[in-house]
């Protein structure tokens, strides 16, 4: 038999027997215990991570790129491959119209899918805020730091956080610049690597360079861009309604 770990975050406890060959995969389980605490941690005692799919009017959209990134994301945390059968997912028949949001929660097998119709948020003003210490390389169910950073928005309908004076993400979309031409650039430096922003670069329609504060007055606007809003959806918000 393995080493026993015993683990006490919070009010989660663990007792781990790990041999040789999981040793370094529970190490790091335990590391994200101790420093991110138990926010998302699910009732297996996993952390839990989300991918948010597009589902318009009975189709998914984008599908594989939601897959690679839920596999590449389950092999970083736990040295695993994932447990999901993408083909078996079915749609409600009563989500077969119009826009609705799937939300798949996994640790490193798939836990729950949900669907529900999305309507668009209407995004007229960002706050700058300081957002050193996130980190979102992985899309963690766990969204506390982005609560704590949309308390500093004021009057602001959300925030674009900086990192080092690099601009990045808001809570909720990446970023992509328009320039006076019609240039579309995208920070390089974003928090998460999202499969819209992925797949516009990928068909050339934007270009990942890096912004810092003081270039966001070389543009005219910023649109918003995630899984589930397009360039063609037009939520963006002139750089005169970005706020320090």
């Amino acid at each position: 038999m393995g080493d026993i770990i015993f683990v006490v975050v919070g009010e989660l406890q663990l007792i781990v027997i790990a041999g040789r060959s999981t040793r370094r995969c529970w190490q790091r389980y335990i590391y994200r215990l101790e420093t991110r605490g138990v926010n998302n941690f699910n009732r297996f005692g996993m952390e839990s991570f989300v991918e948010t799919i597009k589902v318009l009017d009975g189709q998914f959209c984008n599908l594989e790129a939601h897959e690679r990134r839920a596999r590449r994301t389950v092999e970083a945390i736990w040295g695993k491959s994932l447990a999901w059968e993408v083909g078996k997912m079915i749609i409600p028949v009563e989500m077969c119209s119009g826009l609705v949001k799937c939300r798949v929660v996994y640790d490193w097998v798939v836990r729950e899918v949900s669907f529900q119709p999305y309507a668009m948020r209407q995004i007229k003003s960002l706050r700058l805020v300081d957002g050193d210490k996130v980190d979102y390389r992985y899309k963690s169910t766990d969204r506390s730091m982005f609560i704590r950073l949309m308390e500093q928005r004021g009057e602001c309908d959300d925030v674009l956080i900086v990192r080092d004076g690099w601009v990045t993400d808001t809570s909720f979309t990446n970023v992509v610049f328009e320039d006076v031409v019609g240039g579309l650039y995208t920070p390089d430096t974003y928090l998460l690597e999202g499969t819209r922003r992925q797949s516009l670069l990928d068909v050339g329609k934007i270009q990942a360079c890096p912004i810092r504060v003081e270039d966001i007055g070389h543009f005219q606007r910023v649109l918003l861009v995630n899984a589930m809003i397009g360039l063609e959806d037009e939520i963006s918000v002139p750089v005169v309604n970005i706020m320090k």
